[in-house]
């Protein structure tokens, strides 16, 4: 049996480690607001876990055509949701700053492997 670990018997008493709190925590100025300064969470169901730009999909109808394309700078697929009507994008996903943000990740990357010497042994 290794002697990396400690077996103690059922029923011995287990000491209680407490740390005092840190100085900042101790010095830190109080946070609670008073009733009428305060924000509570609204008690409706339209808060969603998926972020404040979510909106739902547009109802499925003859007005909507769904298609996809690659993104070949971000290196993404992307679905767009356009009214017939008038040519617009009603939905896209994933959104356009993020795919920005993606194409600007991917040029830094690959401008950092090119600039990259590489390293041949030249001894023969």
């Amino acid at each position: 049996m290794g002697t990396d670990f400690n077996v103690k018997p059922i029923g011995t008493p287990v000491a209680n480690l407490i740390k005092p709190a840190p100085e900042a925590a101790r010095t830190a100025v109080q946070t609670d607001l008073p009733p009428d300064k305060s924000v509570t969470a609204t008690e409706s169901s339209s808060a969603t876990t998926t972020g404040s730009n979510y909106r739902p999909p547009p109802p499925a109808t003859d007005q909507y055509a769904r298609s996809m394309f690659v993104d070949r700078a971000a290196a993404q697929i992307v679905f767009v949701t356009i009214d017939k009507a008038t040519n617009l994008v009603v939905s896209q996903y994933p959104e356009e700053s993020k795919l920005r943000a993606r194409a600007y990740l991917r040029a830094q990357e690959s401008a950092k492997q090119e600039v990259r010497p590489l390293e041949t042994d030249r001894s023969a």
